[in-house]
């Protein structure tokens, strides 16, 4: 196994649960779906868009990052310029119609996803999804495979699905909110053990 498949078996390993915005719907067969990065233009409009601005942001914090002095007039209007990104992302965001506000707690990896839904899905069904990673607003698309399907209560399903078409770009948000979230907590729980820890008596 080479280096570079190690790294990514092990950037799949790592998951965390978060809430975001996720939409899916079976479809019939991969065999349509170009082999290539191409695949992503099937998305909607929307996760377009916001995959666009995502670029752009990263395009544009690597000019910052060249700059020596990030107060000159460049500088500033460069990161006047990421803020006007940043904002019209989260207009885009919030300008979502209500299903696609929906928020779902997913437990998502750089190799798939598990999460509960209504959809009667059975193992094998395969699922075309777009989903969008909060806060960072960033839209992913994909396709995946339903490898575990089982009821936890009333109507609703616990599925497990494998990404099999994701593009490299998207994977690696989806490995960078992964780690984000984890430091997050990692934060937070170190924060409540300092909290809770008994302060000595004098």
């Amino acid at each position: 196994m080479s280096g570079d498949t190690k790294d990514q078996d092990r950037r799949e390993y790592f998951r965390v649960k978060n809430w975001m915005i996720l939409n899916h719907q079976v479809i019939e067969s991969l065999d349509d779906i170009p082999e290539s990065d191409d695949f992503s233009l099937e998305s909607s409009p929307r996760i377009k868009l916001l995959q666009q601005l995502s670029q752009l942001d990263s395009e544009n914090q690597v000019y910052l990052n060249t700059l020596a002095d990030k107060q000159n007039k460049v500088g500033g209007y460069l990161i006047n310029l990421n803020k006007k990104i940043d904002f019209l992302t989260r207009f885009v965001l919030q300008s979502l119609d209500e299903e696609h506000q929906e928020m779902t707690e997913v437990d998502i990896s750089g190799g798939g996803l598990r999460f509960l839904t209504n959809q009667n899905y059975k193992t094998g069904d395969l699922l075309k999804i777009e989903l969008v990673l909060v806060p960072e607003c960033v839209g992913i698309f994909a396709y995946g495979e339903v490898v575990e399907s089982g009821e936890v209560s009333g109507e609703q399903l616990e599925i497990a699905v494998t990404f099999s078409k994701l593009t490299e770009a998207d994977r690696d948000a989806i490995v960078k909110h992964v780690f984000k979230v984890q430091s997050q907590q990692l934060r937070h729980e170190k924060g409540n053990e300092i909290t809770n820890t008994p302060t000595e008596q004098l």
